[in-house]
């Protein structure tokens, strides 16, 4: 017989007297048993009171709340039904996504929004991450099959993405809570990985259950099948069978009380060839409780993501806007939204924040009477970077976007002295601009990644110096206009460095950089570097020996 443990994982533990263990099963068990029992208890009562107040009209049904807010594409299933089980009922739903990148992007977002509505609606939720299917990769929408991924580069977005994912959910339960929706201990949430399942999945069972129930003349007649055979590079038998892999997904998740699959406009047909798998297989015996209970899977797409223009944007169309940091910049994710059409901003005002659409409309009447100041546009930035990286992010990234809207000088230091991310304001020395090109200096400053990209940039175009006007050239004193790098000498940026040490460059609309030049001496005292700085150190120390 096992004596008692003393210490937990590798961290020592305070030893403790001996008790006996039926005495811990008897009184410590019991307890935790009531307590389980009596939260039950709570959380269906809580339940039972917000379906009442639906079932009265005193409070919208989740559904509802989703088609207001725009969410609802096409729902595959009976609408008053799955009204009615949303109400009635904590169920499950999931959405999934393939780790063909290692990052999500802002098109993944509107599915998974769906999501955490109804996370926050105590309903379970579960993110699947593609671990198997992406080694298929789904052909939806597509002409051109998937290009082969090695299994280093796949297992390295599996895990960035899981982490993506898992970061998320922290930074949206944060969110909600100050959006007015504390978490609730019977919010129940999950990632998975479907190679878990799938991967003992045995190819004769497979065949039996989601093979007989798929019918080729349903399958040749999709869209995605068709297009590809016609006018595309051909489909493989892997990606045909793409659907019924998403579709035992769901089978696998149904036994577990996951009744409802989010995903976009385009997996539809996957999202259908699901409902009829679980249709298929649900008759037979099962050893899940929550199986015997369940009323029928329903399917929920969300529109595809685009422009008022008709412009999409994600990983195919070469425009993703990534949520993880290190491929785009909380900077560069406020800029993109912050840019976003007049037309646009009040449709993702509803789509990617919990703002109440009273407050919403209110926005909108505001921004329509002077859109100029873009005053909705801010706050969808605003809002979806603190929904992405959090409150302190969306507010230095905000502080930062300030100096478009009153450039000088003067508030651009202000800024630059008071922000926590001090990515914007840097120290180069005198070596490093004096007498250089302005390419050059954009590469030392971290604007470009080398002198050749630096001088692309100078001649597209791309990249401007910041000026102070004098006050019979703007109404503002001390404003600062910017003029296109293309053209400017060395001796243009000297003579400027002569009227301040300091230079103000800019790439692309909004990534503004305060360049403060100071001595060698001072630069090597602060411990500071700079690209190109050891390389300039080792030539001028070789030429003085």
């Amino acid at each position: 017989m096992r004596g008692p443990t003393l210490w937990r994982s590798r961290s020592l533990q305070p030893l403790r007297p001996y008790v006996c263990g039926d005495c811990i099963s008897r009184s410590g068990l019991r307890r935790s048993s009531q307590n389980a029992v009596a939260g039950s208890n709570d959380a269906l009562k809580s339940w039972d009171e917000q379906a009442q107040k639906t079932r009265a009209g005193d409070r919208k049904s989740l559904l509802t709340v989703l088609e207001e807010r725009g969410y609802v594409k096409d729902l595959a299933g009976d609408r008053n039904a799955l009204d009615k089980l949303l109400t009635d009922k904590r169920i499950g739903a999931y959405s999934g996504i393939d780790p063909t990148a290692p990052s999500l992007h802002l098109g993944h977002l509107l599915p998974m929004m769906v999501l955490f509505w109804m996370y926050i609606h105590g309903h379970k939720a579960v993110s699947i991450i593609g671990g198997a299917t992406a080694k298929i990769g789904d052909p939806t929408g597509r002409l051109i099959s998937r290009q082969e991924m090695d299994r280093n580069t796949r297992s390295s977005n599996l895990v960035s993405l899981h982490n993506c994912v898992r970061g998320m959910w922290k930074s949206v339960e944060r969110y909600a809570e100050r959006h007015g929706y504390p978490k609730d201990k019977a919010w129940s949430k999950s990632i998975q990985n479907n190679s878990v399942w799938l991967g003992k999945l045995n190819i004769i069972d497979f065949l039996s259950d989601a093979g007989t129930v798929a019918r080729m003349g349903a399958m040749l007649g999709r869209d995605t099948v068709k297009n590809k055979m016609a006018q595309g590079d051909g489909m493989s038998y892997a990606e045909f069978t793409y659907p019924l892999l998403q579709a035992y997904d769901w089978w696998h998740l149904y036994q577990s009380g996951v009744q409802v699959q989010i995903g976009g406009s385009d997996q539809y047909g996957n999202i259908v060839a699901g409902i009829d798998l679980i249709k298929h297989l649900t008759p037979r015996p099962s050893t899940s409780p929550e199986t015997k209970q369940l009323s029928g899977p329903f399917g929920l797409t969300v529109p595809l993501l685009t422009t008022a223009a008709g412009a999409k944007f994600g990983k195919s169309a070469g425009n993703a806007i990534w949520l993880d940091k290190t491929m785009t910049s909380p900077f560069e994710l406020y800029g993109f939204l912050v840019r976003s059409a007049d037309a646009d901003v009040e449709r993702y005002l509803k789509l990617f924040t919990f703002l109440p659409l009273e407050h919403i409309a209110a926005v909108m009447t505001e921004h329509e009477a002077d859109p100029s100041q873009r005053k909705a546009q801010h706050l969808l930035a605003r809002e979806v970077v603190d929904l992405v990286h959090g409150t302190e992010e969306a507010q230095n990234t905000q502080n930062q976007h300030t100096f478009s809207r009153r450039p000088n000088l003067q508030s651009l230091q202000a800024e630059a002295e008071n922000s926590k991310d001090s990515l914007n304001r840097l120290y180069l020395p005198q070596s490093l601009v004096q007498g250089k090109q302005p390419a050059r200096i954009l590469y030392h400053a971290g604007l470009a990644k080398s002198n050749s990209d630096g001088t692309r940039m100078v001649n597209s175009g791309g990249a401007y110096i910041g000026s102070q006007t004098s006050e019979q050239e703007a109404a503002t004193e001390g404003e600062l206009k910017f003029r296109s790098l293309k053209g400017v000498t060395s001796s243009v940026i000297t003579e400027m460095m002569e009227k301040s040490n300091v230079l103000v460059l800019r790439t692309g609309k909004w990534n503004v950089k305060l360049v403060e030049v100071i001595s060698d001496a001072e630069f090597e005292q602060k411990g500071l570097s700079a690209p190109g700085w050891e390389e300039f150190k080792e030539a001028r120390d070789a030429s003085s020996s």
